[in-house]
């Protein structure tokens, strides 16, 4: 299956770099720790989850680049930036809305806690990519 991108990766690459992203991300992190935090014990991958969530609490601007990479290539963050018409990067970022973001990272924790698919997806959805 060939993916269509809907920006050049020269343009992705711009947003993943974006400094007024960064900041967004690192809030979104933590947001996304504390609903871990509140989870019930029985979440398949809890342990892992919650791993994550202690290390990423108070995500350093490396954590928050790192993870800002992933974010950007989902489809729906794609699809925000695109809905801009530009290739700046701080137009791209200022389409992205804060539920889309933190939509992203919900979906993509227990991939990036390590739990395995199948565990994921015997859960409520939360992580499941």
């Amino acid at each position: 299956m060939t993916t269509v991108l809907p920006l050049s990766l020269s343009a992705i690459c711009t947003l993943a770099c974006e400094p007024t992203l960064l900041p967004r991300v690192r809030m979104a992190i933590a947001v996304i720790a504390q609903e871990v935090f509140a989870e019930d014990p029985t979440t398949p991958g809890y342990p892992l989850r919650w791993n994550l969530a202690k290390t990423a609490l108070t995500p350093t601007e490396a954590q928050a680049a790192q993870m800002a990479i992933g974010l950007v290539v989902t489809p729906p963050l794609l699809q925000a930036a695109a809905t801009s018409g530009s290739t700046a990067g701080p137009e791209m970022a200022a389409a992205i809305t804060d539920e889309q973001l933190l939509g992203a990272i919900r979906r993509g924790w227990s991939t990036v806690a390590g739990v395995a698919p199948a565990v994921s997806a015997a859960g409520d959805g939360q992580g499941a990519t």
